[in-house]
């Protein structure tokens, strides 16, 4: 082989070498881009996948559920017994809240007869028992839980049957407690709330 011949060749061989080194190096970066990238190169194949995973799932929530899934389904259980029970429990709890005022201002109208009563003891007559007991309660009216002076009524006199009894009578407006705000099938008391105090002239 002549000189320039063998260096020719020797080039030749080393251009193919590359060559063959460049094809190998670009399939290696081909096989590792197909392991992320889709067939079409558009997007990486594992985000393809989530997003037919979620393709999928959206379409099995958007399917009607059968009969036999809703009748073992027991979510929101607790809330359809919440709506049932709530409006008869706060019915009950602000019953007894009104109810309770309402017997509260009973107990105090009763209180403040036999009050009354005991204070006209000391009067030496009718007309003096009376303007006691009168003056007791103008004194004392609004001292009493849920009363208003205003709205009371007094009666004071000797006993009609027995003249050595005396009697404090009083009535008492109880429209304005809240008690008459409830529902209006409830079964409520009177609005006018009438209780006496007897006692015997003299002292016991």
């Amino acid at each position: 082989m002549e000189y320039h011949n063998y260096f020719a060749y020797k080039q030749c061989s080393r251009d193919i070498q590359a060559s063959q080194r460049r094809t190998k190096r670009c399939l290696w970066r081909t096989s590792r881009l197909r392991g992320k990238v889709g067939a079409d190169g558009s997007k990486p194949f594992t985000e393809r996948i989530g997003l037919k995973a979620r393709q999928d799932k959206s379409l099995s929530r958007t399917r009607p559920p059968d009969r036999q899934t809703i009748i073992r389904d027991q979510s929101g259980t607790s809330a359809i017994e919440f709506a049932i029970v709530a409006p008869v429990f706060i019915l009950l709890v602000f019953g007894m809240i009104a109810y309770g005022i309402y017997f509260g201002a009973l107990h105090s109208v009763q209180q403040m007869a036999a009050d009354a009563a005991r204070t006209a003891i000391a009067g030496l007559d009718e007309n003096e028992r009376k303007t006691l007991a009168q003056r007791y309660i103008d004194l004392n009216a609004d001292g009493y839980v849920f009363i208003d002076r205003k709205k009371l009524v007094v009666e004071v006199k000797d006993s009609d049957k027995d003249s050595e009894q005396f009697v404090v009578s009083l009535r008492y407006d109880a429209s304005q407690l809240p008690i008459w705000n409830l529902l209006p099938m409830l079964p409520l008391p009177e609005k006018t709330i009438s209780r006496s105090s007897t006692i015997r002239v003299g002292g016991i």
